[in-house]
């Protein structure tokens, strides 16, 4: 073995190696990482070297959180104080996290964070989240009107917003947003430019629609929303497309399946275009749930339009069989091109214990549904006189059983 090499005074000399040292890293990959901490331990690199002293003041994200444990008069002033400091250099990321805040906040801190949060937006942020999750009060940003050439995804979280928030045309880049745990008060939330647009667990107004206007739109995520289902207008871009309704909605009604109800508000005074289907027409790829009875889809299939590049389409327990089968028959008469159709016939809460598989195998050509239709999966628990009638009714489309391990239904 060679002797190790010593330097001067016969000590070993250093392990040489290009990139061991972070400080040999360019400023701005640095800023670049600091950018990925929380604000206070990114300031407090200041003290590991001169070089270090003021690189946090150009990190490329600011994360500023707080929580329950937290005195808000304390986190207050220092915020104030770090971005007075930086001053309006540019951001990538900015996120304001408040996290179990019993007490909420009072007004004079609900407008110290709103001035945080449009000072994010002058730094020319791109991404930006509010995010109020455990206890805390909905934040109010009814008079707040969004406008920015940066900003490109934006993300919020127990807010308060009305029409002159999500008036989001002052957002030319704007292509992601999601909202989760919020009040929506917008009759429109309007968009040229969004093509990702996530909203769940929010409560819509119990007194008129929301209508989503989103042209430009390639994925849409509506999930266990409150009161109102919003209306979707025409989206010719949409690839896949997922829409949970669940049983405090406002269209939910318990005389739906008793004919023409007169009792539900599932109607659009003035308006007799549907409500949800027309805007899904152009997916590729959709899922609808409904975990109740509601009028939405009953009244969208009767103008049910055509889905003229749905490929794979899933529907579950409710939509299958709550409706007389009307969804299916309905939407596979008007799906030339579907591919695959999933059926989902179990209880909320419970998993499938079976499942049956079968594809289009027509003894005679059928003209009502598509011909590429290579896959149809039924699960289900076990199989009921339920679950029968919508075997029997794929025979009719002469969609055949391929698997053997359940009894053999597709004859």
């Amino acid at each position: 073995m060679p002797p190790e090499r010593r330097g001067k005074r016969g000590k070993k000399a250093p392990m040489e190696s290009a990139g061991s040292n972070i400080d040999d890293l360019p400023v701005g990959v640095l800023q670049h990482i600091l950018g990925f901490l929380p604000a206070w331990d990114a300031v407090r690199t200041c003290v590991l070297a001169r070089r270090w002293r003021y690189l946090w003041m150009l990190a490329t994200g600011l994360h500023i959180m707080g929580n329950e444990d937290d005195d808000m008069e304390e986190l207050r002033e220092s915020v104030d104080h770090l971005l007075l400091i930086r001053g309006i250099a540019p951001l990538e990321t900015c996120e304001l996290r408040f996290d179990g805040i019993a007490d909420g906040f009072p007004d004079s801190d609900v407008r110290r964070v709103i001035l945080w949060f449009r000072h994010a937006i002058q730094c020319q942020v791109r991404v930006l989240r509010l995010l109020l999750t455990g206890n805390c009060d909905h934040f109010d940003l009814r008079d707040q009107h969004l406008v920015s050439r940066h900003l490109m995804k934006l993300e919020l979280a127990g807010v308060v917003v009305t029409e002159s928030f999500l008036d989001l045309m002052g957002c030319p880049k704007l292509e992601q947003l999601a909202i989760y745990g919020s009040d929506l008060y917008a009759k429109k939330i309007s968009s040229e430019s969004l093509k990702y647009l996530s909203i769940a667990s929010c409560r819509f107004s119990n007194s008129f629609r929301t209508h989503i206007h989103a042209p430009s739109l390639v994925s849409l995520l509506l999930d266990r929303n409150r009161y109102n289902t919003p209306v979707l207008e025409s989206m010719p871009s949409l690839v896949d497309a997922s829409i949970r309704i669940v049983g405090n909605s406002v269209d939910t009604c318990v005389y739906c399946d008793s004919g023409d109800c007169n009792s539900c508000q599932g109607t659009i005074p003035g308006n007799c275009n549907c409500i949800l289907l027309e805007g899904l027409s152009k997916a590729k790829h959709l899922a609808l749930t409904v975990e109740s009875k509601t009028s939405i889809f009953k009244r969208d299939l009767r103008r049910c339009p055509t889905f003229s590049k749905l490929k794979t389409l899933l529907l579950n327990d409710y939509l299958s069989l709550g409706l007389d089968l009307d969804a299916i028959t309905c939407i596979l008469k008007h799906s030339p091109v579907l591919e695959k159709l999933t059926l989902e016939l179990f209880p909320k809460g419970s998993h499938h214990k079976m499942e049956i598989k079968g594809s289009y195998s027509p003894v005679q050509t059928i003209a009502a549904i598509s011909e590429h239709l290579k896959m149809v999966e039924v699960k289900c628990e076990v199989v009921d006189e339920r679950v029968y009638r919508v075997l029997k009714l794929l025979c009719t489309f002469s969609i055949r059983k391929l698997t053997n391990n359940a009894i053999n239904i597709f004859q």
